[in-house]
């Protein structure tokens, strides 16, 4: 089930954040965005687990299975982040995700979506061109893993192409 995002996630969502990106949105920075009108936000939830429940260390969040992070402005969009629990990639969570955002996105008569992404993020990559998104542009050593500098591929989603 995929649901609006509400603040009782913003634990879960800061905790899972710090385990995927080194550049991760902490709690504080997450309830901003909840009282800013141009947010929009989705978690996709494990059947039967509706409410956020207490994180313990090592369990990220027994309740989600991933999230999708963005802002909306006159039909233009930019997502901010996605994020997958890691036992559950691969598994078609950013695929629904992406599909409920572009849903509601025609809601609102979305007409353009922008994001970045890690150039080594190949499953990411993948997903985005899936959904018709492009590449028009980089940031040069933009990420930082360890010692590696990793540049941010920008993409836009193109309107014309169909998306699954």
């Amino acid at each position: 089930m995929i649901r609006r995002i509400t603040p009782a996630d913003c634990d879960a969502i800061a905790a899972l954040e710090a385990r995927l990106f080194a550049t991760a949105l902490d709690q504080a920075r997450l309830m901003g965005l909840q009282s800013n009108p141009v947010f929009c936000g989705f978690v996709d939830l494990v059947p039967d687990q509706d409410q956020p429940q207490s994180i313990s260390a090592g369990d990220l969040a027994p309740y989600l299975n991933g999230y999708l992070l963005a802002t909306m402005i006159d039909g233009e969009a930019e997502i901010l982040s996605i994020g997958v629990t890691p036992d559950r990639q691969r598994q078609g969570v950013g695929k629904r995700l992406l599909q409920h955002f572009f849903e509601h996105g025609t809601s609102q008569n979305m007409t353009r979506v922008v994001l970045e992404v890690a150039e080594d993020n190949v499953p990411a990559l993948g997903l985005y061109r899936d959904f018709g998104f492009v590449e028009f542009g980089r940031r040069k050593d933009y990420y930082k893993q360890g010692n590696r500098k990793i540049d941010a591929i920008m993409m836009k989603w193109c309107p014309t192409e169909a998306f699954p």
